[in-house]
């Protein structure tokens, strides 16, 4: 066989898969999405994503799944799992282009920006879910002596982000006068502003605490 011959056909099957190569990698586009996890379900294997758009904000819903969905944390440098993931988080997802019904391959968790957010415990006195005020009762330990405050929180009734313990998955803003809740919050304006509470189950007590000041990240 003529040895230019089998030159101009290795040529032109490197060229082909050349090109093919080429033309998939080009297909296999990533784009990212980022906003702020609403609502997340690891068994129904569903997370709705809020993004803010100049028409407002906008929930778009995407699949993800323990098995095939890997979770980062830049600021940590470690691999998490869908399970650590909750509502009110920042995130960003790596989604492929012509895939977006597919389950999410990657999602990215984003550090907040620092803001000093306060942690009360108690059980909830009182609760006005239209004007979005709340009274907890907090059992809080001044050096020895013992002492029982109400403190009243405001909070938005479309934003608050409510978890149930010890799932930590989002629950209707459904509270009544005795349950037991963690609310983070901030002082702003001369008030404390919740940002989140957390729900305890009917058979969790609660024990003596103090106020905290922790660093959301």
């Amino acid at each position: 066989m003529n040895r230019n011959y089998l030159k101009a056909v290795v040529a032109v099957t490197a060229a082909v898969l050349f090109t093919s190569i080429a033309a998939r990698a080009e297909a296999v586009e990533v784009r990212r999405v980022s906003g702020e996890i609403g609502w997340v379900d690891v068994q129904l294997g569903k997370l709705e994503l809020n993004k803010a758009t100049p028409k407002g904000t906008k929930t778009t819903a995407y699949r993800i799944n323990q098995n095939e969905t890997r979770v980062t944390d830049p600021t940590d440098e470690k691999f998490l799992n869908v399970g650590d993931l909750r509502a009110g988080q920042q995130v960003t997802l790596e989604i492929v282009n012509g895939q977006e019904e597919g389950v999410i391959p990657k999602i990215i968790v984003e550090p907040r920006p620092a803001s000093e957010f306060q942690q009360a415990f108690g059980e909830l006195r009182a609760i006005d879910v239209p004007a979005g005020t709340l009274v907890l009762e907090e059992r809080v330990r001044i050096g020895q002596e013992e002492i029982t405050r109400s403190s009243e929180f405001v909070y938005d009734p479309k934003t608050i982000i409510v978890m149930h313990s010890p799932s930590k998955q989002p629950v209707e803003l459904v509270l009544k006068p005795g349950d037991v809740l963690k609310v983070e919050f901030v002082e702003k304006e001369g008030k404390k502003q919740a940002r989140y509470i957390t729900l305890y189950s009917p058979t969790v007590t609660t024990t003596t605490t103090t106020t905290t000041t922790t660093t959301t990240q």
